[in-house]
């Protein structure tokens, strides 16, 4: 691996080494010791730096947070790991090629920005499990990809109510923000709402995401079909 030529790169490069060669066991349970806040605090960065790397560059050499964005990547990282903590390195280099093939994207890059890209910490956890659903072969790459687009698009509060969709269902805001990430269909179809309004129902997306990123129980397979509402039956 070549050497890094910025403060951004190297965290990245960083990042990438220990997704792919960390003992994530250790890490994680010097994290569990420590506590994340701690970790990124005045008191906790130098005894953990050591085994995150990338946190000390999200560090200024005062040994405080740089800004909040930082912190906040700072904590979506230890989470990261601590959710894959258990997952062999060879499944991790494997599922790090497959992502970079699949969306000819720098692996390293690619997997660090998806961290920052979550609009809360809290998907990071569903992250982890449709990660591991994936190098499982429980799902595919598209699926994987589709899903951790939602999360982008969604707010994550709203999360729990996608359950609601397993039937049609409608809900005025909820239902188009859904939509717009490609979790929920439209169902039926009413012109003239006359028998309800319009209903929307889970995607193939929307079901994979409960099934394996929000550890729901409902059918992960299930027809696809629209019906039109009309006086003439």
């Amino acid at each position: 691996m070549k050497e890094p030529e910025n403060k951004t790169e190297s965290a990245v490069q960083l990042f990438d080494e220990t997704f792919r060669s960390g003992n994530l066991v250790d890490l994680t349970s010097s994290i569990g010791e420590v506590g994340i806040d701690s970790i990124l605090s005045l008191e906790g960065v130098p005894t953990i730096v050591k085994d995150i790397p990338v946190l000390g560059l999200l560090v200024g050499v005062t040994k405080t947070v740089i800004d909040i964005r930082s912190y906040l990547l700072g904590r979506k990282i230890c989470g990261f790991f601590f959710g894959i903590k258990d997952v062999p390195i060879e499944k991790r280099i494997k599922f790090s090629e497959e992502y970079c093939r699949e969306n000819r994207e720098d692996t390293a890059a690619a997997l660090l920005s998806i961290l920052d890209r979550m609009n809360n910490r809290n998907n990071v956890p569903i992250v982890c499990r449709l990660m591991k659903a994936k190098m499982n072969d429980s799902i595919s790459m598209h699926d994987f990809n589709r899903c951790i687009l939602a999360l982008e698009r969604v707010s994550y509060a709203d999360l729990d109510s996608l359950s609601k969709f397993d039937d049609d269902y409608y809900e005025e805001g909820l239902a188009e923000s859904f939509e717009s990430a490609g979790l929920v269909y439209l169902s039926v179809i009413d012109p003239h709402n006359r028998y309800g309004g319009p209903q929307m129902r889970l995607s193939r997306t929307g079901r994979v995401l409960l099934v394996y990123g929000l550890e729901r129980n409902v059918a992960l397979e299930a027809p696809r079909s629209t019906r039109i509402m009309s006086d003439f039956g």
